[in-house]
């Protein structure tokens, strides 16, 4: 029975062999078919590889690709690198020996990092030096910007203008001041160096150019007479706004004047036409000016009593009439005039009432609260009324009115209708003017030099020279007009009723 066993073990076997024979000499059609499949695959593959050489041979890749083609040739034999411990491992390398290659390869990829980024180091400070020539070239122009913003204020870089002599050169002068009168020339300068000062004498002057204006003027061919007038008032006016802002009084005065040509009979001849706009101009000086500063004049009178203490600040020709009309009515009272540093127009306001014969005392404006308890009275004068209420004068203004609130003083702010404005403003910063920095930061009375006289050339300092405050309504008792002694509140009416008048 073993014996058969081991002979079936025998057959067993021996068959296995065959088929294995079979196998390996004789193969089935599936297996043909993948053998054949992977012929053609390979032979595919070495076209194409042969392909891509002839390609890459042929083919000159543009300046721009290079960096990417050796950034794919290094990631290639990287590839290549890695795949080489693999046949190490096939080939029967111990453990120790394939690490050893590993770290080795690490170590060529590294330094092969750091050979990169020399050669693109090496390449870029080219691009880098030629940006800092061309940037060394432009600053020649905003040079003149930076000297020009050296010196200025930040938060009022709206209110700066440039001088007269800057913006307007001399030989172009007449090119770009073409159709303006030469008196408005003269006037120009004036308002400039500041020799006419206050609301009313600038508008007063202005009308009096406007007048000369009308008599030289002649219409030109094929034009109307009141229409070429406005055009030529605008030209004039907007060269006087170059020397210096209009002061509201002004833009009022010719608004009025404007209007008035708008409304004149066009069937005349160009003399009677002249007549009518002189009377008009000479009509709303005696209405608007004069006759406006007497009824105020009245008023504030019957509020003088014998015995006052009357402060007033700066200079104000509305206020010293009040003054002197109530001192020619024999009433007996004294004046205190305060003053401040740069313009100190309070000295031209001491000159007048003493002619006068009015007792006057003068003191700068940092000893308003010393001489405050001995006050009855505060006059003060206004560039303009604001249609809120507030009061825009003389920098300082604000400042008399709080002093005076604070020991309980009644003021008194004395102005006109046509100073009256339909702008509403709560602070100094959004509408002003700036005067000349130099002036501030010099003092012409003092013997010695003072600190600032080289103040140009510390580069952080910068002088600000407001013209004008705002005072709070609340600060005011009440605004005496032509009209009546009103509150401030009231300013919206009396804008109503203007133009029906």
């Amino acid at each position: 029975m073993k014996v058969a066993a081991e002979k079936k073990d025998i057959k067993v076997e021996t068959k296995h062999i065959q088929k294995s024979k079979n196998e390996g000499c004789e193969l089935s059609k599936s297996q043909q078919t993948r053998v054949t499949s992977k012929k053609s695959n390979s032979e595919l593959n070495t076209h194409f590889i042969t392909n891509k050489e002839k390609l890459n041979t042929n083919i000159q890749a543009p300046s721009s690709i290079l960096p990417f083609i050796e950034r794919t040739k290094l990631e290639e034999s990287k590839v290549k690198v890695v795949k080489e411990p693999e046949k190490a491992c096939i080939e029967g390398l111990s453990k120790a020996e394939i690490k050893a290659q590993r770290r080795a390869i690490q170590d060529a990829q590294r330094n092969a990092k750091i050979n990169q980024k020399s050669i693109v180091n090496d390449k870029q400070p080219e691009k880098s030096i030629k940006k800092v020539e061309n940037k060394k070239a432009i600053p020649l122009k905003t040079e003149v910007f930076k000297t020009l913003d050296k010196h200025r204020v930040s938060l009022f870089n709206h209110l700066y203008f440039e001088e007269f002599e800057k913006l307007q050169s001399l030989k172009n002068f007449t090119i770009c001041n073409n159709g303006v009168h030469p008196v408005f020339f003269k006037l120009g300068e004036e308002y400039r160096s500041k020799s006419i000062l206050g609301s009313n004498a600038r508008c007063l002057a202005l009308l009096s150019a406007f007048k000369t204006l009308v008599i030289d003027f002649k219409t030109p061919p094929n034009q109307e007479f009141y229409r070429s007038l406005e055009l030529t008032i605008g030209v004039c006016v907007s060269y006087l706004n170059k020397c210096r802002p209009l002061a509201v009084s002004m833009t009022n005065a010719v608004r009025t004047i404007k209007l008035l040509l708008t409304q004149s009979d066009i069937n005349e001849t160009d003399i009677e036409k002249k007549k009518n706009v002189l009377e008009r101009i000479d009509r709303y000086i005696q209405d608007d000016i004069d006759t406006a500063g007497e009824a105020i004049s009245l008023r504030v009178q019957e509020k003088v009593s014998n015995g006052d203490v009357i402060l007033t600040y700066g200079y104000s020709s509305l206020i010293k009439r009040i003054l002197v009309d109530a001192h020619k009515r024999e009433k007996r009272f004294k004046v205190i005039v305060l003053d401040s540093r740069p313009l100190l127009e309070g000295k031209e306001m001491l000159r007048r009432l003493v002619c006068n014969d009015i007792p006057c005392s003068y003191l700068l404006i940092n000893a308003a609260s010393f001489v405050m308890s001995r006050v009855t009275k505060v006059l003060l004068g206004a560039h303009a009324l604001l249609a809120n209420g507030y009061v825009m004068s003389r920098t300082g203004t604000a400042q008399v009115a709080l002093v005076a609130n604070a020991y309980k003083k009644p003021v008194l702010v004395c102005c006109e209708n046509y100073k009256f404005c339909e702008r509403a403003q709560t602070d100094s910063f959004v509408y002003n003017e700036i005067g000349d920095c130099e002036a501030l930061a010099t003092i012409n009375t003092s013997e010695r030099s003072t600190e600032l006289v080289n103040w140009k050339n510390y580069k952080k300092l910068a002088p600000l020279n407001l013209m004008y405050d705002v005072t709070p309504s609340d600060l005011v008792t009440a605004v005496v007009t032509e009209i009546a002694v009103l509150p401030c509140t009231s300013v919206p009416v009396i804008l109503r009723i203007r133009p029906g008048e």
